[in-house]
């Protein structure tokens, strides 16, 4: 499971504009995390459809896919903000995800699950939406 938070450059400024423009700067925050929990949601089963299956790959048995966090809520802790994203480690398969996603000293790691969380593509596309849905909170009330 990761954690995922507000990552793009100038959060502090479009923050200070949320605020200014008389928007729910904590409603805007809660939309950008939950847009980017399901960016991420979509991005995984996407990725990890190999494994839904049971007798594909070798070994799979579905019960990683099973642990795949949906619909995840966004937790406050203070003025902090974040929101579960990933795989549920505790459940039975999701501690697999781990091996699956970085590899072992025998087992290359699955590229495209690698991807869907951490990769340069993602965190661009996760960076881009937050500051996307963040403008819109501070474009809505200006009209």
């Amino acid at each position: 499971m990761s954690k995922m938070s507000i990552t793009f450059d100038g959060f502090s400024d479009l923050a200070d504009a949320v605020d200014k423009s008389g928007a729910d700067l904590k409603k805007a925050v809660d939309d950008a995390l939950s847009q980017t929990q399901q960016l991420i949601e979509d991005n995984l089963v996407t990725a990890a459809d190999v494994y839904a299956h049971k007798g594909l790959k070798g070994y799979a048995t579905g019960a990683m896919y099973k642990t795949i966090i949906k619909d995840s809520k966004v937790e406050w802790l203070g003025s902090v903000a974040s929101v579960d994203a990933g795989f549920k480690l505790r459940e039975k398969g999701g501690f697999h995800s781990i091996f699956v996603m970085y590899g072992t000293p025998r087992i290359a790691k699955d590229v495209k699950l690698y991807n869907a969380i951490k990769g340069t593509k993602t965190q661009k596309e996760i960076a881009e939406l937050q500051q996307k849905v963040m403008s819109e909170y501070v474009n809505i009330n200006r009209r």
